[in-house]
């Protein structure tokens, strides 16, 4: 590929930031499109990928692409640990004045990037992130995206914007504060709010180019995960429907002492079962909610990394490669956990 950077740019090092899982149909046209956006603005850019334990050939064509380019990082997980956790170990190695958060599927065009760094600038803010016009996808994908949001705002204390998508364009200091949470199961959208800033939105048309990644079970987990992290309203909406089942409970059993004094009392053995399942039923309920909470607490108290990088490769750049006194290119490899 071929090294060419804006020379009247004011953005002396842009890093963008990606993952890979499944992509080996879009990774390559994707890497020439970001490129290509990132050094129309920037006079340096570094594309970091991480490779998100891909089963396919999505890693292979990375090495490939990265002996090409010296601007090119593949970030290698040693397994699947989830999209937000990929990405955000992406941020960790970032070292740009600016950082583009996109997904690598070209449903989010790279070339949003000008007029993202215009808004940017023009509304003074540090984070610019992407809002879908129209969500895309058929009807299930709609329905469920409804679904999360409505769920989300009913029970959590963050507002979320509707259809509110990856990318985003950062600056330097609040890419810092972001990284600063270190929640083990992080959900990006609530904790890139939650840390705060000018940020505007930008709008744009997503192209529904693949077939989403996020099965059924993975969307209700997210969802699950994204409440019980971002809000204690759960656990106080089961405690005010606990006192209000009390109250119906202590008014109920009074009534039938009333009755029974008062009354021959009749059979009452098929209420009796319904009013046990129900109170068993909510019980189970409860326990389970907990349950959620409590998961959550020992995942974070044992304080295990948020992901474990294998390696990271990398060609140098030309200095480096002219200094080493040999003419065959050099590829830097690095192996951070020896």
């Amino acid at each position: 590929m071929h090294q060419r950077t804006n020379a009247d740019a004011d953005i002396a090092l842009l890093s963008i930031v990606t993952s890979i899982y499944r992509s080996e149909g879009t990774i390559s046209e994707f890497v020439g499109r970001a490129l290509r956006a990132g050094r129309s603005i920037a006079k340096s850019v570094e594309l970091i990928i991480v490779d998100d334990g891909s089963p396919d050939r999505s890693c292979e064509l990375v090495r490939d692409l990265a002996d090409q380019d010296s601007s090119i990082v593949l970030v290698q997980l040693s397994r699947n640990f989830g999209h937000h956790r990929a990405l955000l170990t992406g941020l960790d190695h970032a070292n740009g004045d600016m950082v583009l958060l996109i997904d690598s599927d070209l449903e989010e065009p790279p070339e949003s990037l000008s007029s993202m760094l215009a808004t940017l600038r023009n509304t003074n803010a540090d984070c610019v992130y992407g809002v879908q016009r129209i969500r895309k996808g058929g009807w299930f994908e709609r329905f469920t995206g409804k679904l999360f949001y409505d769920m989300f705002g009913l029970l959590s204390d963050v507002k979320l914007p509707r259809n509110v998508s990856t990318i985003r364009l950062m600056t330097k200091r609040y890419v810092n504060s972001l990284l600063k949470f270190r929640d083990h199961n992080p959900v990006l959208v609530p904790l890139s709010l939650i840390t705060g800033y000018r940020q505007s939105e930008y709008i744009f048309d997503k192209v529904n180019s693949s077939e989403t990644t996020y099965s059924i079970r993975r969307r209700f987990s997210l969802m699950l995960l994204a409440i019980t992290s971002f809000s204690a309203r759960p656990l106080l909406l089961m405690f005010w429907m606990s006192v209000i089942i009390s109250a119906v409970s202590f008014l109920y059993a009074a009534y039938v002492v009333v009755i029974a004094l008062t009354e021959p009392v009749q059979d009452g053995w098929s209420s009796l079962m319904a009013a046990l399942l129900l109170f068993f039923s909510l019980n189970a309920f409860f326990t389970g909610v907990i349950g959620l909470y409590v998961k959550l607490i020992l995942e974070e108290v044992k304080d295990r990394p948020r992901t474990v990088v294998q390696e990271i490769y990398r060609k140098p750049s030309a200095s480096v490669q002219k200094s080493s006194g040999g003419d065959r290119p050099h590829l830097k490899t690095i192996h951070p956990d020896r």
